[in-house]
């Protein structure tokens, strides 16, 4: 609980979706938190939130581009606005500046490659709100970067990057896969040998030896965020001369 003991309202925009519903089940568990399930489709919100054991007025119609959004969030006196209706390619910040405008932080599942990149235009007028924004809470760059912070100091010298992912054994939704197929065939600029070049969205397919239970599966070049997220991220982990050669293979 907060310290005069209210707990923090977060409402999870797309909450009835494939991520976002786990995300609201994890969060409901919580007893300091108050989960708004959130979306256009009203009977979904509702259906989700009797699955979870939440009161049916904790499941609330949202529009994401409706221009009285914050005040919205403000009625709503939300603390905090988890952004999980993908896909993010294509999007604009519109759910990021009303989040700012009502007062609440903000953080998103995008692994949209310009999206990602992009939020930090955002970044003067949270912190003169006081404000969190957070962008890229995903597989890609989050998951993949926190791997490599872990693994960056064990290295003298680091060459090369190759991030593969592949999906569990339940099809994705309906929104990760137009996020993924988005860039099918379309130019993708990636860094190869420490200098830019062009490849294209699921070309180069390759075969990848998994560990178990996954096994072999097929891997594509994909736009997401570590593109660039990881080039400016790494960085020498001691001060002894570093020659950094960033080539980053993205696949799913």
């Amino acid at each position: 609980m907060t310290a005069d003991n209210v707990a923090q309202t977060v409402l999870v925009l797309g909450g009835y979706g494939f991520f976002g519903h786990r995300i609201c089940a994890a969060l409901a568990r919580n007893p300091a938190l108050r989960v708004l399930i959130a979306g256009r489709d009203i009977t979904r919100a509702t259906t989700a939130a009797r699955s979870l054991g939440l009161p049916p007025e904790q499941a609330v119609c949202l529009n994401a581009q409706a221009p009285d959004l914050a005040n919205y969030l403000r009625r709503l006196q939300v603390d905090i606005l988890i952004h999980t209706a993908g896909p993010f390619q294509g999007q604009d910040y519109t759910v990021a500046r009303a989040a700012i405008d009502a007062g609440c932080h903000y953080i998103d599942l995008a692994d949209g490659r310009e999206f990602v990149a992009g939020i930090t235009a955002l970044d003067v007028a949270a912190k003169e709100h006081g404000l969190t924004i957070t962008s890229g809470a995903s597989s890609v760059p989050a998951l993949s970067s926190a791997v490599v912070d872990r693994y960056l100091p064990e290295f003298e010298r680091l060459d090369a990057i190759r991030i593969g992912i592949s999906s569990g054994a339940r099809a994705p939704g309906l929104a990760t896969v137009r996020g993924v197929f988005s860039y099918a065939g379309k130019p993708v600029r990636v860094l190869q040998d420490g200098s830019w070049a062009t490849a294209f969205g699921w070309r180069g397919l390759e075969r990848h030896q998994f560990p178990s239970p996954l096994g072999r599966r097929w891997l594509g070049t994909c736009e997401v965020p570590d593109l660039d997220v990881l080039r400016s991220a790494t960085r020498p982990p001691r001060q002894s001369p570093f020659k950094r050669v960033l080539q980053v293979i993205l696949a799913i």
